[in-house]
């Protein structure tokens, strides 16, 4: 087995963890070698104005502060001495080395970690070039954009665009620091994906888009008066966050059922909507049998904040809870429900058990037994199977980075059965690297037509809206789906959000938020 060479253009052996992550990572691979550290010189720091650079100072102490709450992210401005996993560096910085040594290395390819963009004769210095991120971070959270994208590419002479490689836009975190160390965890992790597909080539992979040009005031600092600005954004974004914590405060999910198909909503009225008292219905599953009407819901319970699944009964205009149809030691939701061979199965959300599993129903409505394990030692969320072309799908939405951010990723994967504990990964994966549909919020089956109901994220918000997408092929090679219609959340006063439905032709179940502030 060929092993791929590579080396990292830093600013100097003390970097970020994420260039520590990536490099301990490909230590432990056979097919990919980080050998040497390659430290490039530095053009002079254009002088900033002392009053914006002392708020800026003031601004990132704040935030630092503010991630110590954030889980995998707390130490994103922690520094760690690369030296001591990749020990043979080149220092260009120095007056007796240059280009041609790094030529006289013989790489396969370069990865730019630095702050400055490579140009000239390094971009030539091994087989392959220099591939290099391209990311953002303040000026998404400062204006509030509901996304932030990252692009990996090849860099090329003159504009240095080159070839767009990967690419993907994740939910917009509510401060800059959370947001940038959000985007730089998920993008490493789609920067290991490259390199194994290039091990495993020999070559750079071509996804066959267009290069965009990546706008470079976002890499622009702010200037005194946007330093200001974004000051007074934070305590007012921290403020409401604090007072979102509140029990009267915070966000209410909920469901309201609507009499008409899914594709009728500009008519639709609501039937009923509810939630008990102190739990909070949502990810509602219809299903008929014997001529009645169920729904499965994701019941979570304000006090342990841990969901379980809940059977409930559409009767008229009335809601009618059965009881617990499923419950684990971990968090349940997302009951997607489905048939085979004659038996009622559903796959609920269980990533806190790193699995995806499927339960058999043994006596309906609530009485259900572990049927299989489908996958192990996988974050994944909110997955659906359905039957096309004589083999069985499944769409789940997995985070990779460990950022514990599952609503961009979406992953296919095939098999001759829903019970069958191998499943096969598409080549197009992931198909879709988007907060805009890229995690599911429900399946309908309309006779020989599939559509794929996709969560839209707004700015620090889960589950704004929905899209609808028409599944237009599925196949070993290809996958494609069309936008055919967005469904906001203006069919009920009060609400901000909705971000699943189920519907059986007849009757329409759909979720949504109230009772929360949008930061």
């Amino acid at each position: 087995m060929k092993t791929l060479d590579v080396g990292l253009l830093v600013d100097s052996v003390h970097s970020d963890k994420y260039v520590e992550e990536l490099a301990l990572w490909a230590k432990s691979r056979p097919d990919i070698n980080i050998s040497h550290l390659i430290i490039q010189p530095r053009p002079a720091a254009r002088p900033a104005l002392l009053p914006a650079r002392a708020i800026w100072r003031i601004l990132l102490a704040v935030e630092r502060v503010l991630l110590r709450w954030s889980g995998p992210h707390r130490d994103h401005y922690a520094v760690r001495d690369l030296s001591k996993i990749i020990d043979r560096i080149v220092d260009l910085r120095s007056s007796g080395e240059d280009v041609e040594k790094v030529k006289a290395l013989g790489l396969d390819l370069l990865i730019n970690c630095g702050s400055v963009v490579p140009r000239g004769d390094i971009l030539r210095a091994s087989r392959l070039g220099v591939i290099s991120f391209l990311q953002g971070g303040f000026w998404e959270c400062y204006r509030r954009w509901p996304q932030t994208s990252f692009v990996i590419r090849r860099l090329s002479e003159g504009a240095g665009i080159g070839d767009e490689l990967a690419s993907g836009s994740f939910r917009t975190r509510f401060y800059y620091s959370l947001n940038q160390a959000n985007v730089y965890k998920k993008s490493v992790a789609h920067l290991k994906n490259l390199l194994k597909t290039v091990a495993s080539s020999g070559e750079l992979p071509s996804n066959g888009r267009a290069p965009r040009p990546y706008p470079g005031e976002l890499h622009r600092a702010p200037n005194l008066l946007e330093c200001l600005v974004y000051a007074c954004k934070l305590f007012k974004r921290i403020s409401i966050k604090a007072a979102a914590r509140m029990p009267m405060l915070r966000e209410r999910f909920s469901i309201s059922v609507l009499r008409g198909k899914w594709d009728q909503a500009m008519s639709w009225r609501t039937v009923a909507a509810s939630h008990p008292r102190r739990r909070y219905w949502a990810d509602p599953f219809l299903h008929t049998r014997a001529g009645r009407t169920f729904c499965f819901v994701e019941d979570l319970v304000q006090k342990t904040e841990k969901g379980h699944i809940t059977a409930l009964e559409l009767v008229g205009t009335r809601i009618v809870e059965h009881g617990v149809a499923l419950q684990e030691p971990f968090h349940l939701s997302f009951p997607f429900l489905f048939e085979y061979q004659g038996e009622l199965y559903m796959c609920p959300e269980s990533r806190a058990s790193r699995q995806i599993r499927v339960y058999r129903c043994i006596e309906f409505p609530l009485k259900w037994e572990l049927a299989k394990t489908l996958m192990e030692g996988v974050s994944a969320v909110d997955s659906m199977l359905f039957q096309k072309g004589g083999k069985w799908w499944m769409l789940t939405s997995i985070d990779e980075s460990g950022a514990g951010d599952h609503c961009s990723e979406l992953y296919l994967f095939s098999a001759d059965s829903p019970l069958s504990a191998t499943w096969v990964p598409h080549r197009q994966n992931p198909i879709l690297v988007d907060s805009i549909g890229g995690r599911n919020g429900g399946l309908v089956i309309d006779g020989e037509r599939l559509f794929r109901l996709g969560q839209c994220q707004g700015f620090d918000q889960y589950g704004q809206s929905l899209r609808v997408y028409e599944i237009k092929e599925v196949s070993e090679s290809r996958y494609a789906e069309e936008l055919v219609t967005e469904i906001k959340p203006n069919f009920r006063k009060g609400i901000v959000g909705t971000h699943h439905l189920s519907t059986d032709g007849r009757t329409t179940v759909i979720d949504h938020t109230s009772g929360c502030f949008v930061s």
